[in-house]
């Protein structure tokens, strides 16, 4: 119609709808049984046309019917389902349901179009739900709360009813906590199995269509339980939670039904989160639920250039996981992607024959069969249909491939606690009195698994690692030592692969398979650093910490099985193997497992205001330079002083550091010593051994005396002693009596434990005393030829039978006049030593 003025307008449509008003008392249910009957209404009233739909003329013809719920006092809406379960040996059916309770100011609206386009008509349906509270009908019955729960689903028809329909649902929560149970997979999946069609897949009435659903919350929280062996406190509500907390979740994907019984389906998942915190709970009656409050509350954080770092910000919305009420944060990601890709064979129902039974080509082939040539192959289902349970492969079968890519490409920020996986105890101190906490900084984490029937393969590779540790705020450095306030430890690299293997021999189809076999290989790169002592022990004590607190064996939960499966698949007590002296043994007893480890290379350094102790594995000892130096320096790690590494110069020192230290580097120095061919390296090993001899006890000495026995012996040698000494003195001609002193400690040890026990020497004694004897009459040092001649004096405490080749041999050495040295021994009768110097007479 055209106006006097010249504008065109149409005359509105008319208007067709149903406004209904909710008030007390309002209560609506719903569920697969109604939406069942919903649909054989649709078909009744608006059954399919064979041909297509025609685009309508008319003008003034009515568009759509509207239909508007409004929700103006508090309601309940149900979702109801039901599921078969056995009982007392007959299937029932057990009603399940969600229940909702919702404030006014809800409502429903639903658009049903009476009109038909060009590409088909779309059905919608939106509403919203305030300040929903929704719970299940299991005993665990926290399910979901929301200031908002806005939904919206638009269904597009085309014209042919049987082209592809798609459906789009998109749900948006606002300040929305969840809570998440493993038992709510089963529960779910119950309901959409219900929901799902009950009918044989038929060709004849089949239609595709997709589901794409987002799923939007804004200041959320994704609450799960983290008890042992997944225990869960219906009563008590003493229960340990995980918590996923942000201010964006956005997950979206898609289930395709587009094809008529297809041979593989694919689903994609995107997962993405905006300022994600990673939140922990310990309940009252876990004994460390105090003790991680309190260490969360007083933590010292640092940033990188070492100022001080404020805890994760409190200021965001919180409603369940509330840090007042003892929940802690413990990692923050400022974005996160989670991508899963998962390709599988769908298993059509079966139904009653002969329709679904005339699905697959296989099938037709076979139903065909009698028409066509008798000479062919056997289709699969005649192969199949031919084996047994015990000879059927599973690996025949094309196996399900699920993908998983989490990718977190900003830097985010991690509390360290003693374990995810059990009750994350923190490392950090409480007071600002002690250092700050350690700091480990990474460019990348890469983790990849790749799961099959057979084999397991997962990888682990670490960017270069940097931890940084300062020291305690009060103590003070002079102005030309500022720079050892922070240390540091720097990894080049990590990488760890395992290869866990997977057997199906004597299992049946319905048992796991047998891991058998668990293969790791660990490489590790260089591993650099500075440290002071006080900022080594705050990494060991930060270590020793997160070890207790990773075990915790204190608040660790029972089983609910109160039994072990044997390797047969079977409970222990109930295995034919198992007998009255020994059970049949589990997969963990009989499985075989390896650790391969290697590391580049270590470059430690241990400083102090003037001082420095460098710890390099063997390199160390080999550098012209300094390696007679530091195998000087291993006996001062282990030596008495008076001024140093004493409680009074407050160092901390433990039981046993003595032997503890011994016991780490004996192997490796006495490695180098035999293997190599360098006489400087071999002469600087020799001398840290023999650093090491006067301060241990003989006790310890004893337990390696067998492998110290051919080294001291090869020092005692005079030729080849020669070589090193005038190696040493080579290398350091500041000390020219290195080599007497490493001679002389040699001695004195072997005379103490030849004193105390000359046994382990019986079958080295010749090579003793050809060894000894000429070092009586040595000259740089005359008490290298006393300790000497003890060590032959310990000798004759040897059984007779030992001694006895010896007893007509005698040796008679007379030194200089000057030396004062005179020595007469007779093997198997006694032993006489006099020693006179010029200046005393006796």
């Amino acid at each position: 119609m055209r106006l006097p003025n010249g504008d065109e307008v149409t005359a509105p449509t008319p208007v067709w709808g149903l406004d209904i008003q909710c008030e007390k008392g309002t209560n609506l249910s719903y569920g697969p049984w109604a939406d069942r009957q919903r649909e054989q209404l649709f078909l009744f009233f608006f059954p399919p046309r064979l041909p297509n739909h025609e685009v309508p003329g008319e003008i003034r013809q009515v568009q759509q019917f509207d239909v508007r719920l409004n929700i103006l006092a508090e309601a309940t809406v149900d979702i109801l389902f039901s599921k078969l379960i056995m009982r007392d040996g007959k299937q029932e059916n057990q009603t399940n349901a969600v229940h909702m309770n919702v404030q006014r100011g809800s409502y429903f609206e639903m658009t049903l179009p009476w009109t038909v386009s060009d590409d088909g008509y779309v059905t919608k349906i939106n509403g919203q739900f305030l300040h929903v509270d929704a719970s299940s009908s299991l005993n665990y019955r926290n399910l979901l709360e929301a200031e908002t729960l806005d939904y919206r689903v638009n269904v597009h028809y085309p014209r042919v009813w049987n082209h592809h329909q798609t459906w789009d649902l998109e749900f948006n929560g606002c300040k929305a906590t969840y809570h998440f149970l493993y038992a709510h997979k089963e529960f779910f999946q119950d309901m959409i199995e219900d929901w799902s069609s009950r009918v044989p897949p038929d060709l004849l009435h089949f239609v595709p269509y997709s589901w794409n659903f987002i799923i939007r919350m804004q200041e959320f929280e994704l609450i799960t339980l983290a008890n042992g062996y997944n225990w869960v406190d219906c009563e008590h509500q003493a229960n340990a939670h995980i918590a996923f907390c942000g201010e964006l979740f956005d997950l979206r994907f898609t289930l395709p039904f587009t094809d008529f019984l297809p041979e593989t389906v694919l689903l994609k998942f995107i997962i993405v989160g905006e300022n994600v915190d990673l939140s922990l709970f310990l309940p009252p009656t876990n004994t460390s639920s105090n003790i991680i409050t309190a260490l969360s509350r007083n933590a010292r954080l640092i940033e990188k250039e070492d100022r001080p770092k404020h805890s994760f910000s409190s200021e965001k919305w919180r409603k369940f996981c509330k840090l007042s009420s003892g929940w802690v944060d413990c990692w923050h990601v400022p974005e996160l992607q989670l991508s899963i890709s998962y390709t599988y064979h769908p298993v059509p129902p079966v139904g009653p024959s002969p329709q679904a039974n005339v699905s697959t080509p296989e099938k037709e082939e076979l139903l065909l069969s009698p028409i066509r040539a008798p000479h062919r192959k056997k289709s699969p289902m005649e192969i199949i249909k031919n084996l047994t349970p015990e000879q059927f492969d599973p690996t025949s079968v094309t196996a399900d491939c699920i993908n998983v890519d989490l990718r977190i490409t900003k830097p985010s920020e991690i509390k360290l606690y003693g374990s995810v996986l059990r009750m994350f105890i923190n490392l950090k101190d409480c007071t600002e009195q002690y250092p700050p906490c350690p700091t480990v900084a990474l460019d990348r984490l890469i983790f990849e698994m790749n799961k099959r029937y057979s084999e397991t393969q997962l990888q682990v590779v670490v960017s270069p690692l940097i931890l940084t540790t300062s020291d305690d705020p009060n103590h003070q450095r002079l102005s030309a030592h500022q720079h050892l306030h922070t240390g540091f430890l720097m990894l080049s690299g990590l990488q760890m692969r395992g290869d866990a293997m997977f057997s199906a021999e004597e299992r049946s189809l319905d048992e796991e398979t047998l891991e058998y076999a668990w293969l790791v290989e660990l490489t590790v790169g260089t591993l650099s650093g500075k440290l002071t002592t006080p900022q080594l022990q705050n990494i060991i004590t930060a270590l020793e910490a997160f070890v207790f607190t990773v075990e915790d064996a204190e608040n660790s939960l029972r089983h609910p099985r109160p039994y072990l499966y044997c390797y047969h698949g079977t409970p222990q007590p109930q295995c034919p193997q198992t007998t009255s002296e020994h059970f049949c043994p589990t997969t963990d007893t009989i499985k075989y497992k390896m650790v391969r480890a290697s590391l580049d290379g270590i470059s430690l350094n241990l400083v102090e205001s003037g001082t420095i102790l460098c710890f390099q594995m063997q390199e160390l000892l080999s550098d012209p330079l300094i390696g007679m130096e530091a195998a000087h320096n291993f006996g001062t790690i282990v030596k008495d002083h008076n001024y140093a590494l004493t409680s009074h110069t407050h160092a901390n020192i433990r039981l046993l550091h003595k032997q503890r230290f011994f016991e780490s580097v004996v192997g490796p120095l006495v490695e180098l010593f035999s293997t190599t061919n360098d006489i400087k390296t071999k002469s600087c090993a020799l001398v840290a051994i023999a650093s090491l001899l006067p301060w241990l006890p003989h006790i310890v000495l004893n337990a390696h005396i067998q492998k110290l026995l051919p080294v001291l012996l090869q020092g005692l040698n005079t030729s080849d002693f020669s070589k090193i000494g005038e190696a040493s003195i080579n290398m350091e001609r500041h000390d020219v009596r290195c080599g007497s002193e490493t001679r002389l400690s040699i001695l004195t040890t072997l005379a103490s434990l030849l004193k105390q026990n000359a046994s382990p020497a019986e079958r080295h004694t010749s090579t003793l005393i050809s060894f000894l004897m000429p070092l009586t009459t040595y000259h740089p040092l005359q008490t290298v030829g006393v300790k000497a001649l003890e060590c032959l004096a310990a000798l004759v405490t040897l059984p007779v039978s030992v001694i006895l080749p010896y007893r007509n041999e005698s040796w008679s050495i007379f030194g200089q006049p000057d030396s004062g040295l005179f020595v007469q021994t007779v093997w198997g009768t006694t032993t006489t030593l006099i020693y006179t110097t010029p200046s005393v007479g006796y």
